[in-house]
């Protein structure tokens, strides 16, 4: 009876977080290996769901792994003047979390009962942007979704893994990829928002 509850609990129970997800987009008929510096620029900021993720040093994280990937990558920052402009957005959402756990079967094996209950967890969304800057044209959008831990250092891992990933990879050389002719194909416009400074 007892082992039969077990099973039935662990075949009940929410799984906690969501899946970890990685979402990239760019532009594949142009040829990055002429960039060579990049410049921060800032998004409209939105206040996070919880009111604590990001905080300053998870910010700090973050603006830290993207740039250890540019420099990987042969990119100099520069203040004015760059090939691209970067940017990042932290979204935060909450989302319910339903743990079920039951015991019998209710065919002769005892009474049959169930508990639900309800928790909030919070799922962080990073997007980061990559734009020509001259062309005022958005060329990459790489996003990264994972469940917000309570241990910083695995939030760090869960954003950091993916996204130095994914921009390592856009920004390798690219030689077997086909130059820019005619008009440029535009994959999405945006404006160019307020320069970061300080960072």
């Amino acid at each position: 009876m007892n082992r039969i509850a077990l099973l039935l609990a662990l075949a009940c129970t929410g799984w906690p977080g969501v899946a970890q997800k990685v979402r990239v987009d760019y532009d594949h008929t142009l040829a990055y290996s002429h960039y060579r510096t990049y410049q921060w620029i800032a998004l409209p900021e939105s206040p996070p769901a919880n009111g604590q993720f990001p905080n300053q040093l998870m910010q700090e994280r973050i603006v830290r792994f993207i740039k250890d990937a540019m420099a990987a990558k042969g990119l100099r920052r520069v203040e004015t003047g760059a090939d691209v402009l970067i940017s990042y957005q932290m979204n935060v959402t909450e989302q319910p979390q339903f743990t079920t756990v039951g015991s019998g079967w209710g065919w002769g094996w005892g009474s049959e009962f169930s508990t639900t209950t309800t928790e909030t967890i919070f799922i962080g969304t990073l997007v980061i942007d990559i734009m020509d800057s001259r062309q005022k044209q958005l060329i990459f959008q790489g996003a990264s979704i994972a469940t917000i831990s309570s241990r910083p250092q695995k939030n760090t891992k869960s954003f950091e893994r993916p996204s130095t990933r994914y921009l390592r990879s856009i920004l390798r050389s690219p030689s077997h990829k086909r130059k820019r002719t005619g008009k440029p194909r535009q994959v999405h416009s945006t404006s160019v928002p307020t320069e970061i400074t300080g960072v």
